[in-house]
């Protein structure tokens, strides 16, 4: 059954543009978003702006070591907290160090979004409303339960994720390697991320299983272009990954 708020927050989503409603608002402060970022002064600034106009006020950029602009956009705005590491550490180590920061800060959801511009903030604003409405703890943005044009490596990648994930964690997901996720504070304060490299998302849906929490996923959008293309996963990376996950000392 859905709780008043969320059916708010549900027509307020369908919404381009609008006014923060005062009740999703008070909601959303309790929601901080973690954002890794590796040189990504050309996007980033355009998808904070999208998070802050969606009504998100609560925004950490994990600086990964980046040699471009990425750290210092956002100097002077209140909505965004920018954590730095002096080198890169890869995207899981990243995405640790937001949901630790989160936890002291008392948040009681933290998502995680990819800087790239491919995922959309207003889904952010449906992942929420499901994780609340089915008393979620790790709800899972997927790509591939409505249609998108996504490009035929990327679903290849995905599938054997998927098949990797199912052999590590038990659980089969649709979308294992989305980096749009919301997870609640009770999930989050008891998260260990073990891999710093893109594995860190089943190990992510590991440790969820291990804890046997409840997991759900829900529809969402993807915008790929060029530059997502460029910065998301290779076919080295995804070797790399498979060779991690897959070692019997892991």
């Amino acid at each position: 059954m859905e709780k008043p708020l969320d059916q708010v927050i549900l027509r307020y989503m369908k919404s381009i543009k609008t006014i923060v409603l005062p009740s999703v608002k008070k909601l959303l402060e309790k929601v901080y978003v973690v954002i890794p970022a590796l040189n990504e002064e050309k996007r980033i600034g355009a998808l904070v702006a999208e998070l802050e106009e969606k009504g998100f006020s609560n925004i950490i950029v994990v600086n990964d070591g980046s040699d471009d602009k990425t750290p210092q956009l956002f100097n002077y705005n209140p909505n965004v907290t920018v954590i730095n590491h002096l080198v890169n550490l890869g995207p899981g180590a990243s995405t640790m160090t937001g949901i630790e920061y989160s936890i002291s800060k008392e948040a009681e959801y933290i998502a995680t979004i990819d800087a790239d511009l491919q995922h959309h903030p207003e889904d952010l604003l449906k992942l929420i409303a499901e994780i609340r409405q089915k008393d979620l703890d790790l709800v899972i943005g997927s790509r591939f339960l409505t249609k998108n044009s996504i490009p035929t490596l990327r679903i290849l990648y995905n599938l054997v994720g998927n098949w990797v994930s199912f052999i590590k964690t038990g659980l089969h997901v649709s979308d294992s390697q989305s980096g749009l996720k919301v997870m609640s504070r009770k999930f989050a304060e008891k998260l260990t991320i073990d891999y710093n490299g893109f594995e860190f998302c089943i190990d992510i849906i590991k440790k969820a299983n291990l804890q046997k929490v409840n997991i759900g996923e829900s529809p969402v959008g993807v915008t790929y272009t060029k530059e997502t293309l460029e910065k998301g996963q290779s076919f080295s990376n995804g070797l790399m990954m498979l060779g991690r996950l897959l070692n019997p000392f892991s």
